[in-house]
């Protein structure tokens, strides 16, 4: 089946809707922003009771600071303990699609691709399973994360640690690596 064939039907969660890729998802139809932060998981099962109709979730947050160290432990803590908790809702039921990074192959600046957020809403709008790399061409598949920075390697460990979660709790998923959003 077509995803345009079944999109009608879907309700859509998505988290992180206010960031660059979350506002251009949001003029998909049958989307509902969800409101809840990372240091206020535990109430992602509360808006899930509240939205019965949201059969996909669409999550493309992540926890960085706008000034000094972007990316520590703590940020590493709180977006990994978040994800725990979502999937410990009945998120981990509907088809989730998750926002990685390049980052995970090791690449950060060297290798730009950079494509629109309205280009980048492709990659959730299929049916697809498993990890998918974004622009597709892009034929990466390595993880390296010898000789990142330190922001960068908690980034990529961050990424991972959310994947390997999704991977472990959810059967219809895709993790989309993308490379740069314009």
């Amino acid at each position: 089946m077509l995803y345009y064939e079944i999109k009608d039907i879907m309700t859509i969660g998505v988290i992180g809707a206010t960031g660059k890729l979350g506002v251009s998802l949001m003029k998909q139809s049958n989307t509902v922003a969800c409101d809840v932060r990372f240091e206020e998981a535990e109430r992602y099962n509360q808006w899930l009771s509240d939205h019965p109709d949201v059969d996909t979730i669409w999550h493309v947050a992540r926890a960085c600071r706008k000034a000094g160290v972007r990316r520590d432990f703590e940020t590493f803590r709180l977006e990994h303990n978040a994800m725990r908790k979502l999937l410990d809702t009945r998120a981990k039921d509907c088809r989730f699609v998750y926002a990685s990074t390049k980052v995970v192959y090791g690449i950060t600046s060297d290798d730009v691709a950079s494509i629109s957020a309205d280009k980048t809403v492709e990659s959730f709008i299929d049916t697809q399973k498993g990890t998918h790399n974004f622009p597709e061409w892009k034929k990466v598949d390595r993880i390296d994360v010898n000789g990142l920075g330190a922001e960068h390697l908690i980034y990529a460990m961050t990424k991972l640690a959310c994947e390997e979660l999704i991977r472990s709790k959810c059967s219809n998923y895709k993790l989309v690596r993308i490379w740069d959003i314009t």
